[in-house]
């Protein structure tokens, strides 16, 4: 799997985080031209202030600049985009955002150079790698390790509460319920 994929598709689910947005976590999966990725949550549909705007713009430049943050070169970050430019684009022309697209880039990437941020980006983009697919409540989680606020052990708990890793990526998140206890 592609490490930069990865970083990518976490870079957006960490901004979702970080930003107060709704997510619904992300994955990565081969398509035979390489890999594709998606960090599902709030997008255009969602936004209808200006501030909910400038949010989302700097959401979808997050993985671009989740890679540029981590010393990923720019023109191969550029190409891993997909539509999250243009997306990011039309919220700015919309909502008359102040700066251009080039301007918003800047602003995720200092959003992303944070340390907290690069230390969470790298630990659900490892947990992306081995999982390929992290619920919403699964980033969360991993954000809250990188942070330091869950230990690795209640991390563990956690997995063992929902029912181990491969229950996680197998389970939808609509209907999950933590096992009985006994």
């Amino acid at each position: 799997m592609s490490t930069d994929t990865a970083i990518h598709e976490a870079g957006h689910a960490v901004a979702h985080v970080r930003l107060g947005l709704d997510h619904e976590g992300a994955h990565i999966v081969a398509d035979g031209n390489g890999l594709l990725g998606a960090a599902t949550g709030e997008g255009q549909a969602h936004v209808w202030n200006t501030a909910g705007a400038e949010r989302v713009v700097l959401a979808f430049c997050a993985g671009y600049a989740a890679l540029v943050a981590s010393g990923g070169d720019h023109g191969q970050a550029v190409d891993g985009t997909g539509d999250d430019f243009e997306q990011a684009q039309e919220l700015i022309d919309f909502w008359g955002l102040a700066g251009d697209l080039a301007v918003w880039q800047r602003r995720a990437v200092e959003l992303m150079r944070k340390p907290e941020n690069l230390a969470a980006v790298a630990l659900v983009a490892r947990h992306l790698q081995e999982r390929k697919r992290l619920d919403g409540e699964l980033v969360d989680v991993l954000v809250s390790v990188a942070d330091g606020e869950t230990t690795e052990e209640e991390f563990e708990t956690y997995l063992a509460y929902r029912g181990g890793p491969d229950e996680i990526v197998n389970r939808t998140t609509e209907g999950d319920t933590p096992p009985a206890s006994g």
